[in-house]
């Protein structure tokens, strides 16, 4: 039987995971944020955590798989830089290892996609100054040397 607290609680959570899906921590800490205010107990907290999951609104190992295909269709990034933001939305390490077990990213390829739009605005610079811009762009997102290297000469060469 639910509590008029526990109630609240999921309707302040189904709000919250209305418009993005959300990891365990993520809504654990909002529900946490709310309590705060309203001086109701952390054990309500936990169990509306453990129905969210029951009824699946709250899955780990889904929201990874969204993360990732979210993140190399809008914002490629290399795996080094998804597995560390993953890591800071609260995905334990052991499910993130076992996303990128089964699924290999093409890095050379993502790498590719994130610099061809800003490619453009550094063609007008001379060819160190080009690569010096897009080195620290790739860099910046997490892709080795090697892979930046390969993905600037591929566009130099086009």
């Amino acid at each position: 039987m639910e509590t008029e607290d526990l109630r609240r609680l999921l309707n302040f959570a189904y709000f919250y995971l209305k418009f993005r899906p959300r990891t365990k921590k993520e809504v654990k800490d909002h529900l946490l944020k709310k309590i705060k205010t309203r001086h109701w107990s952390t054990s309500e907290v936990d169990l509306a955590l453990k129905k969210l999951e029951d009824q699946s609104f709250i899955n780990d190992e889904a929201f990874v798989t969204w993360f990732v295909e979210q993140r190399n269709k809008s914002k490629p990034k290399s795996e080094f830089a998804i597995r560390r933001e993953l890591r800071r939305f609260g995905i334990e390490q052991e499910k993130i290892d076992k996303y990128f077990e089964k699924n290999l990213l093409d890095e050379e390829s993502l790498a590719h996609k994130a610099l061809v739009p800003r490619w453009k605005r550094l063609k007008s610079f001379d060819k160190r100054k080009r690569f010096e811009k897009a080195s620290r762009f790739l860099l910046s997102r997490g892709f080795s040397y090697d892979i930046l290297r390969k993905t600037i000469e591929r566009l130099e060469n086009r």
